[in-house]
């Protein structure tokens, strides 16, 4: 005889439902409670075998021990044959059985389900899965491949990252780099202002503001980041990319500078490249300079891309501003410094002969998909 013959034999066991007395109903009581610890075990503690309860055996079981039917039922109806000061105890008998056939029962179901669904779910062989579509993962743009090689040597030379805000106070952007109110920087026509003293940041200079004005000395920071102008042609975008140095200490010369911009310019190119520096004035620098690559389209030749000079602008550089250093509460007698800020986009469009900076905000895939950069 198999397990489940041997349950339905049980359950078909007829229990009786009369009684006279309260000690009657404690006898058949017992024996009920016994034939249901012998099927789902004491306190729905059970396992249930998967091979022997099934779905329909399970409801079987329900209906036996708790249905409208079940002896239970009964016993409350038949209440009223026990002597009245009986009732009271026999009740609380018949619901104290109720209850924890209930409670059993809801343990055992609950269990039988979960083994029956691991069952289920460990002889499925069938892949349901949704085949994956070829996904084109691209590759990195240009200006951020240059970011990434850019890095790489200031970090080499001891440099720390730092980032900043993008949306800044006028004090920060223009006050203590020794731009004046009257200064053309601070026109509409060069600047995106969002409220009387904000701005969105014309460089990442005003990283370095706030790097002299929180941070101990000696400094040896590199800040790149988005920066904001109103500008658009082949060699301007709105917004762009800039990466800035700034180193602050004892003894600061043009000999570093001039080393810095020499290990950045050979990481960004990955070659040698033509340089000139050009004297030039920026506020915050004093003496400065503009430095010069040499054309990658046309090698010194002149072409449109370079306006017909052979050579590239692609940034500005100098030593600190003495104004500039005590703006910032730094004793100028002491500490010298030198700064550069450089774009990244006209690198990256020195570096792979892009003609137009703009093909870089066009959102061509196909352009794109031309330079294949991992």
């Amino acid at each position: 005889m198999s397990g489940t013959d041997e349950i339905k034999q049980i359950l078909n066991t007829p229990s009786s439902t009369t009684y006279q007395n309260l000690e009657e109903l404690k006898v058949i009581i017992v024996k009920e409670r016994d034939i249901f610890i012998g099927i789902v075990g004491l306190g729905g503690k059970k396992t249930p075998v998967i091979d022997i309860f099934t779905h329909d055996l399970i409801e079987e079981i329900r209906v036996r021990f708790s249905g409208k039917n079940s002896p239970l039922q009964e016993w409350l109806k038949s209440l009223r044959n026990i002597p009245a000061e009986e009732r009271k105890n026999a009740g609380a008998l018949i619901n104290e059985l109720k209850n924890e056939i209930e409670s059993c029962l809801k343990h055992f179901i609950e269990s039988w389900r979960n083994e029956a669904e691991i069952k289920k779910l460990s002889q499925e062989n069938e892949d349901i899965s949704l085949p994956l579509p070829n996904i084109n993962i691209g590759s990195r743009h240009p200006v951020m491949t240059v970011m990434r090689d850019l890095l790489e040597p200031f970090q080499r030379m001891g440099f720390s990252i730092v980032d900043g805000p993008e949306i800044d106070n006028d004090f920060y952007n223009f006050d203590t780099l020794n731009v004046l109110k009257d200064h053309p920087a601070r026109e509409m026509q060069d600047t995106f202002f969002l409220a009387s003293e904000w701005v969105l940041r014309t460089h990442t200079s005003n990283v370095q503001s706030h790097a002299m004005m929180e941070r101990k000395l000696p400094l040896k920071i590199v800040c790149p980041g988005c920066v904001y102008r109103n500008e658009y042609d082949m060699t301007h975008l709105p917004s762009f990319r800039q990466i800035e140095c700034l180193i602050v200490d004892k003894g600061i010369h043009l000999g570093h500078l001039r080393h810095t911009i020499n290990e950045m310019l050979n990481a960004a190119f990955g070659r040698p490249v033509k340089l000139r520096f050009r004297s030039s004035y920026f506020p915050f620098t004093e003496p400065s300079a503009e430095v010069d690559v040499e054309c990658q389209q046309c090698f010194g030749k002149g072409c449109r891309s370079c306006k017909h000079t052979g050579w590239s602008e692609i940034g500005g550089c100098g030593l600190v501003n003495r104004k500039v250093l005590e703006s910032c509460g730094i004793d100028s007698n002491v500490y010298s410094g030198i700064a550069l800020g450089f774009g990244i986009d006209r690198m990256a469009k020195d570096r792979f002969a892009i003609a137009d900076l703009r093909s870089m905000l066009d959102g061509d895939v196909s352009f794109l998909k031309s330079f294949a950069l991992s």
